[in-house]
């Protein structure tokens, strides 16, 4: 097999993704696992099964009498949904424990924001893997998280830089670095083992055009990240942007008026979400 490209990045120690996690993602994957053996390896992990039971009973879900037990939990998600809430309880782990520099949590704003956005506009343009959509949107940024953490001195000229100059991240990481968080992101998708295509809209995220595996989830994950920045929802703000002209609004030939309507709802969606990963 060909080496990564971006397995050699001086990028620091990587987050490993919890035993737990992946245990639950291989009992998934095979075809004979039941409800029960999936609980057998959650309980090991009291914040995972507690997220776990917190997903389920959203108002995504909305069970009548509410979900109880984590067997309860798993069949009313399916585990196709479950595989995605333990990799992004995973996400959401890093940033709350990394004592990152982005004040007040912004950076994850962001994040669960796109990831929120990310699933609204594949649902809008009849994209079946809307938890895949979640996921990539989540995960897009988490290479800042992770540089941020490794090369605090030097990333903290580029968070300066991002604020004071009004460049973007992509533009001060390679001027700093030599390379950008996207790259970053995408090794980590790597080492936790995601899917090709997950791994491949993280790291094309800001070029959709050169994706390959699956250009219209990268697409989804550019524009919800757009989208962000428009709402002002994290570190980069533009809220002059204007989303119906971006290529990836063409690729989905998704409409201003839909990207206007998910952009209304999606700060109140955030801040009802922001709980359910705390």
């Amino acid at each position: 097999m060909t080496p990564s490209p971006i397995a050699s990045l001086d990028v620091g120690v990587l987050p490993t993704m919890p035993r737990v996690a992946i245990r639950v993602r291989e009992l998934v994957a095979a075809s004979n696992t039941s409800v029960a053996d999936v609980v057998k390896i959650l309980s090991l992990d009291q914040t995972m099964a507690a997220t776990v039971l917190k997903v389920s009973n959203s108002a995504a879900f909305a069970v009548r009498g509410g979900v109880t037990s984590l067997s309860q939990a798993i069949v009313v998600m399916g585990f196709r949904t479950l595989q995605s809430v333990v990799t992004a309880a995973c996400t959401a782990s890093l940033h709350h424990k990394a004592s990152a520099s982005f004040k007040d949590q912004v950076l994850w704003d962001h994040s669960l924001a796109a990831g929120l956005a990310g699933s609204r506009i594949a649902r809008e343009c009849g994209y079946v893997k809307v938890e895949d959509a979640f996921l990539a949107g989540l995960m897009h940024d988490i290479g800042k998280l992770v540089l941020d953490f490794n090369r605090r001195e030097s990333y903290a000229k580029v968070v300066e830089r991002v604020y004071n100059e009004d460049v973007t991240f992509l533009r001060a990481e390679r001027e700093e670095l030599g390379f950008d968080h996207t790259a970053v992101a995408a090794r980590i998708a790597e080492v936790w083992k995601l899917p090709a295509e997950l791994v491949e809209a993280v790291r094309q995220h800001h070029e959709p055009a050169a994706a390959t595996v699956d250009p219209a989830l990268c697409a989804i994950v550019s524009l919800a990240n757009s989208l962000c920045v428009k709402l002002c929802i994290g570190p980069e703000r533009h809220p002059d942007l204007d989303l119906g002209q971006l290529e990836p609004a063409a690729t989905l030939a998704i409409t201003p008026a839909q990207l206007e309507a998910i952009g209304a709802e999606l700060p109140e969606l955030l801040a009802k979400e922001k709980s359910l990963f705390r």
